[in-house]
């Protein structure tokens, strides 16, 4: 392919990366990264699947009118799963990614193979889940989210690999301000009828010191998916995929039947 992989989709232009052979794999990243996060998992899932990370709107190489809003992101993905001739593909949606799944289900739930949700509840609330992600935003006091994506022990560990996810995230252009905010304390809805009515294997999997999306928070969604699957990445932060890439993988490629 010459020049650089955009796609010009839903009145924005997306840049994205594709690699490997197989079903297809989609990976959706976090506010605090963009395409290039999924370095440690390209290679052992391109060995069993065609992959596609992209940046989305208003992320890394991406762009397009922010004042659309959160649910551009559903539309996005929708848009470009057309573009690329992608009839259906293995989604798998880190922390902000989960909010474009939920657009998915919406729009064409048909074209999902599998669900993974890593550090994310994807919509899934009930009052409880909502009383822990209140108790996890007094404990984190008054520091951004980002100060939050990696644990103090990968910090401590990997202090390279920790500049290096820093880095990444500066490549990202600043966005308007209250996009990613959680709904009004007035809105009661939850994903979980529309993940079950999907039909398709479903995946929770977040760090052990997760002070974003807390493993009680996680598990908690996890229950009100029946027959969805719950695992922990011990040691690890927000960023798990990240973190403890070799784990991670092992889990999600178990969870998409890779042998």
């Amino acid at each position: 392919m010459l020049g650089m992989p955009f796609a010009e989709v839903n009145g924005a232009r997306i840049y994205y990366h594709r690699g490997g052979a197989g079903d297809d794999v989609v990976f959706l990243h976090g506010a605090g990264g963009n395409h290039l996060v999924w370095w440690q998992q390209l290679e052992p899932f391109g060995a069993h699947f065609r992959c596609t990370t992209f940046d989305a709107r208003g992320w890394g190489r991406s762009d397009g009118m922010m004042k659309i809003g959160r649910f551009a992101f559903g539309s996005d993905l929708l848009a470009l799963l057309d573009h690329l001739a992608i009839e259906r593909a293995h989604i798998v949606a880190h922390s902000m990614g989960g909010r474009a799944v939920a657009g998915l289900l919406r729009l064409a739930p048909h074209r999902i193979l599998s669900l993974t949700y890593s550090g994310t509840n994807g919509g899934v609330a009930n009052d409880r889940i909502r009383q822990i992600q209140d108790e996890l935003k007094e404990l984190r006091g008054n520091g951004g989210l980002r100060e939050h994506a990696l644990s103090d022990e990968f910090e401590a560990r990997s202090p390279d690999l920790a500049q290096l996810y820093r880095g990444i995230n500066a490549l990202n252009p600043p966005r308007p301000r209250g996009l990613l905010g959680r709904p009004p304390a007035t809105y009661r809805g939850s994903m979980h009828e529309s993940i079950v009515a999907a039909g398709v294997p479903v995946l929770f999997v977040v760090g052990e010191h997760d002070m974003i999306t807390s493993p009680e928070l996680i598990e908690e969604a996890h229950r009100l998916v029946p027959g969805s699957t719950f695992q922990v990445i011990a040691g690890a932060g927000h960023s798990s995929y990240f973190e403890a890439p070799e784990e991670w993988n092992r889990i999600v490629l178990e969870h998409l039947g890779a042998r």
